[in-house]
């Protein structure tokens, strides 16, 4: 559901490679998933930390937050706070497409507009 609301066919492959990710310590990407009462799946957040090399710090990037239920984002959000706390994050980065609306976990969470503008230059390797 998530991947196709953002326009993204998820495959075999993809999941497959997203899991591959997860399950490697040495990979950055990590998940968190939240579970309901019956043990469904009720939300994840998925994200990384990164290099600030100017500053000397490191960060962490949300890159995908998804839940039902705003409590259970809110949580999915607390428990990031506290892994970059944990890892010693200066600063938490998310990112909103033109025309997206940020999740209200995101647009309530007291961030700031970052001066910064993002661009993307897509290589010869695609991924599937």
């Amino acid at each position: 559901m998530y991947a196709s609301e953002r326009g993204v066919e998820l495959t075999e492959q993809r999941a497959l490679q997203l899991w591959t990710w997860l399950s490697d310590p040495a990979h950055p990407e990590s998940a968190l998933v939240a579970l309901d009462e019956e043990g469904d799946v009720s939300g994840f957040v998925h994200f990384h930390a990164f290099p600030r090399p100017l500053l000397g710090e490191t960060g962490v990037f949300v890159d995908a937050i998804h839940a039902g239920d705003e409590s259970v984002a809110q949580e999915l959000f607390n428990a990031v706070r506290e892994a970059a706390a944990a890892q010693g994050a200066s600063v938490i980065r998310w990112t909103q497409a033109d025309g997206e609306t940020l999740p209200p976990v995101l647009a309530d969470a007291g961030g700031e507009a970052s001066s910064s503008a993002y661009f993307e230059l897509q290589t010869a390797a695609q991924p599937a």
